[in-house]
């Protein structure tokens, strides 16, 4: 199912969580942003690139940079790799998915 989403897929989602859980912690995401990529002019492209930008909701908690397990009611569970990007103004900390 991964391989099959697009952009589109997200952009309803916008301001909705995900979770993320392991055996010895869950983390909240908050999907706050989806960028289109760059067009592909590549005959046969299934998709267009596309990012996904999502904010921790614990400050304490931050999500190496490998694949996850993200929860959503309406798209089950995905392993997605995340990338930290930092710290945002909350103190908590944001982070991004891409997909080419």
């Amino acid at each position: 199912m991964l391989g099959e989403l697009k952009a589109e897929h997200f952009l309803p989602l916008v301001d909705q969580e995900f979770t993320v859980t392991y055996p010895d912690y869950q983390e909240t995401l908050k999907l706050y942003q989806v960028d289109h990529g760059k067009k592909s002019v590549a005959p046969g492209r299934f998709r267009d690139p596309f990012s996904l930008f999502f904010s921790g909701s614990d400050p304490n908690t931050v999500l190496h940079q490998q694949i996850h397990p993200l929860t959503h009611p309406a798209l089950g569970t995905l392993e997605i790799f995340l990338v930290p990007l930092g710290r945002n103004e909350s103190g908590t900390f944001y982070y991004q998915a891409v997909f080419s």
